[in-house]
């Protein structure tokens, strides 16, 4: 992330802060070392960054007052168990879902380029959190 790490940044009052992610394209976040995962993935890489990459440690995590701390091993642990139904009426889903992958064809470029998702715009004026040693906040503990 080192090499292009100057894409993810903006100036804002003669100070470096990090770009709002939605404002970036992909190719963007792919040059910052960045790759397409789902959030709880995220959460995982994160914990294992702050763990020196031993999954070991993740998993004897002490620091409960984490936010991260219940997800650290990629499994969101609101969720409620499946019902037999619930789980059977999924997967009945998921074959339909296939069969009809196999048999429709892909978008192509103009009803892409037509997306609404497209026409979504980022504010401008997005709120930015500064660094805690710009509001004066003594720096320290788990990232």
């Amino acid at each position: 992330m080192i090499c292009h790490r100057q894409i993810g940044l903006e100036q804002r009052d003669g100070d470096d802060v990090g770009r709002d992610p939605r404002a970036m394209s992909a190719d963007e976040l792919k040059q910052l070392g960045h790759n397409r995962v789902s959030p709880l993935r995220a959460l995982r890489l994160k914990c294992l960054d702050c763990c020196n990459e031993s999954a070991q440690e993740v998993r004897l995590c002490t620091a409960v007052d984490c936010a991260s701390w219940p997800f650290r091993l990629a499994k969101n642990p609101w969720l409620s168990p499946l019902s037999a139904e619930a789980r059977a009426q999924k997967a009945d889903l998921m074959r339909r879902n296939r069969v009809s992958a196999l048999t429709t064809p892909d978008k192509n470029q103009v009803q892409i380029d037509a997306s609404d998702f497209d026409r979504l715009g980022v504010p401008k004026d997005t709120a930015v959190d500064l660094p805690s040693s710009k509001l004066g906040v003594a720096e320290g503990g788990a990232s």
